[in-house]
């Protein structure tokens, strides 16, 4: 029964988080001051040999999306950390954290497929 509380507990975390994160974007008049600097982004992106122009918005946009990703990443890995009877998040949290977005992601690929071959 403990088992199922947390999981509940952690799905309307990961909900909450989601929803602050839809009204921060959708209230925010200026995207430029996020946490990660875009002239870093921006280099990141250049790195790619074949990126050579890069549009304005997709800095900030590619900017937004890793502050989303790491806040989530660290969310899972907390969450998997206290399953573990654990208060300090370690790497086989993160690494558990990307197995399960892994297997999401090949499961939504691998029902794309089936659908498109119906």
């Amino acid at each position: 029964m403990g088992n199922q509380n947390n999981t509940q507990q952690h799905q309307i975390e990961i909900e909450n988080l989601w929803s602050f994160q839809r009204r921060e974007v959708e209230q925010a008049h200026d995207f430029k001051n996020g946490l990660f600097p875009l002239a870093r982004v921006r280099k990141m992106m250049k790195v790619e040999e074949d990126v050579d122009r890069i549009s304005a918005e997709v800095p900030v946009v590619l900017a937004k999306a890793c502050d989303l990703f790491i806040r989530n990443v660290t969310l899972q890995s907390w969450h998997q950390a206290q399953e573990n009877k654990r208060s300090i998040i370690q790497r086989q949290d993160i690494n558990s954290t990307m197995d399960s977005f892994r297997d999401a992601y090949h499961n939504i690929e691998y029902f794309k497929r089936l659908m498109s071959a119906s």
